[in-house]
């Protein structure tokens, strides 16, 4: 069974996997390897973000806050 997104959803957070709506702010690593690929991680919050580097292994890793748009 495959789960459908709402309209106003743009994705979910990569670790707690909350919604994350449209037009709301989301957190992403600078990393590029963190932003590429197929599988772009996205996060809630800087808490969510945080909780991602000890698996992540980076050097000098920070975070963005973007907005949530249609094809972001």
């Amino acid at each position: 069974m495959l789960a459908t997104m709402a309209s106003d959803q743009f994705g979910v957070c990569s670790i707690c996997r909350a919604p994350i709506r449209m037009g709301t702010k989301l957190v992403l690593c600078t990393v590029s390897t963190c932003n590429s690929g197929k599988r772009k991680l996205v996060f809630c919050s800087p808490g969510c973000w945080d909780a991602h580097l000890p698996t992540a292994r980076h050097r000098d890793a920070g975070f963005t806050e973007e907005i949530a748009r249609p094809g972001g």
